[in-house]
Formats: C-alpha cells, structure tokens, sequence
C-alpha cells in the first residue's frame, strides 16, 4: 500500500536528542511529531509496537502510523501532551535536577539490576510521590518482547499538570525488532542479532533486568497473530514471530479485558 506523503517545512523542525543514533530531526505540526526513517524500517518498528500493545492489557500507549514525509518513509503520532496544561519531565531530567547528576552513572554505582531498579523506584518516589515499580515493570517486559534497544531515562518519564504527577505514555520504540541497520547488518542471521541486542538501561541483557519485576502485560493471542499475519513479510514481521514464541510462557494469556485501541487521528 502506498503511503501518504507529508511535505513539511523546515520551520517545522525540532533536534531531538538522546537516542541510539545521536540527535535527531523530527517535525512538529498541528499537534502531531512526525519522524523520517534514519538507519532502518523505525518508522515500521514504531507502529508494529503500537499495533502489539493493543492486543494488550497496557492501555497508555501513544499509536503510530507510518508515513512519507518529504518524500522519506517514517511514522508520525499525535502529542500524548496537552502542550498549554503539561509538561514532560524525563527521569533523566528530574534527577540531574535533583542531584546535578547523571542518573545512568549513579545506578552503576549498585552491582545488581535489582539494586539499580530499586534505586530509581525510590528516587521517583522522593522526586514525585509516585511508585514507579508497574511503570517499569512494563517497560522492561515490553522492552524484552519487541527488543528495544534504547529504552533510556530520557524516554522513560513524567508528565506533571496542576493535578501532579503521571507517568508517560509508552513511547519511542523505533529502535526495536531490530529496525537498525547499521547495527543490525541485513545479511547476518536474525537468530545472531537476536542474541547480540543489548538492552538498557539496568544491564545489558532483556531477560535479566525484566526477570526481576516479572511482567504485568497480558496478551490476546488470537488477535495479535491474526494481526502478525497482516503485516508484510519482513525482518520486523519474522522478529516478532520469534519473540513471540520464545517468550509467549512469559506473557499470560489476555482474558475478559476489554481494551479498544487508541485512534491516532
């Protein structure tokens, strides 16, 4: 199917940084951020993992669609803030606010993954009242399902309004099913890179760090390998078939939650 081309002006651009792949250029427009593909299929991987939460129990997740923008495969998604009443505070932010510090340095500090996770869930409860263990431990099961290989503290976050604190919606997932080609070479086996994909940000591997919270994700089955069906025959299609079923005793079956996924438009 041919994707719809978005011709945006540069004055829409904004430098985004902290990701695997340095800075970099996303456009912001009418309320939509929308982001050109830069060492893959991102844009695909994106949308995949949108498309995989919603035959989930996880409801707070931002949809992706895959588009052109200027003339470039990529993914747009709608602000997940309310710009005049919101604002984005990553965990990242808050800590160097808080201490000065980088807080991936600081939890190296501590030998053991559960040492560092129990570090940051105490640190975000001083920062914000909240316990921040089922945010992570989302994260950290989603993250090992799709193999998301940045999933640092500067997209893991808050978002504070005159209510107080919440967490984010899940976010920035481009990096996953191994949508990197410069680090993921297409002419090596998919079994090799599989084993080779490092996670973050608590250790290098995604069983490790995940196994310490366990997961609290639950699956419709059914749905989701109707769904894998309708996706095209490809590196991010034959990634999740993989992940799937090495982990599916991981992730309990979905019963009698009803979950309608979110409308991007």
């Amino acid at each position: 199917m041919e994707l719809t081309d978005y011709t945006i002006g540069k004055e829409y651009e904004r430098s985004i940084g902290f990701s695997s792949i340095g800075v970099q250029t996303k456009y912001y427009k009418d309320g939509y951020w929308y982001k050109k593909n830069s060492c893959g299929y991102e844009g695909t991987a994106e949308k995949v993992c949108s498309d995989v939460l919603s035959f989930t129990n996880i409801r707070d997740y931002v949809p992706y669609e895959t588009y052109r923008i200027n003339g470039i495969s990529g993914c747009r998604s709608k602000n997940f803030l309310n710009p005049e009443q919101e604002t984005f505070t990553s965990f990242a932010a808050a800590y160097r606010f808080a201490y000065g510090a980088d807080l991936t340095n600081k939890i190296y500090t501590c030998q053991e993954p559960r040492d560092r996770i129990r570090f940051v869930v105490d640190f975000i409860y001083e920062f914000a009242g909240l316990d921040c263990t089922e945010y992570l431990r989302t994260l950290l099961s989603f993250d090992m399902l799709v193999l998301n290989i940045d999933r640092h503290f500067h997209n893991r976050g808050l978002i504070k309004s005159e209510a107080g604190y919440r967490f984010a919606s899940i976010f920035d997932n481009g990096a996953a099913l191994l949508s990197n080609m410069n680090i993921f070479p297409p002419d090596e086996r998919i079994e090799d890179h599989i084993e080779a994909a490092v996670s973050k940000p608590f250790c290098g591997s995604f069983e490790r760090q995940a196994l310490v919270l366990g997961t609290n994700i639950e699956i419709d089955y059914t749905r989701l390998m109707a769904y894998i069906e309708t996706i095209p025959h490809t590196r991010a299609r034959e990634v999740l078939c993989l992940q799937v079923k090495r982990y599916r005793k991981f992730f309990p079956e979905m019963k009698d939650i009803p979950h309608i996924k979110q409308n991007p438009e």
